[in-house]
């Protein structure tokens, strides 16, 4: 980080009270449930070429065909 921004953080973390590691710790647990509430699944979010592809399906296809080959030998 710009050590100006370092230093806002600072004060802006005196100015609530609060060590610069718990202002760091309320920012990620704020920016982590963000993210857990806006992004959908990874595989709902797929586009271009993958985008009408089941791919769960896909992928348990390639398991049972590569189960079925570990068990003709």
């Amino acid at each position: 980080m710009p050590e100006l921004e370092v230093r806002r953080f600072k004060s802006l973390a005196v100015n609530r009270g609060v060590s610069v590691q718990e202002a760091v710790h309320q920012a990620l647990v704020l920016w982590a449930s963000e993210i857990r509430n806006a992004s959908p699944d990874p595989l709902d979010a797929l586009e271009g070429s993958l985008a009408d592809v089941d791919v769960e399906s896909l992928m348990q296809q390639e398991k049972e065909t590569e189960l079925g080959k570990d068990r003709r030998w």
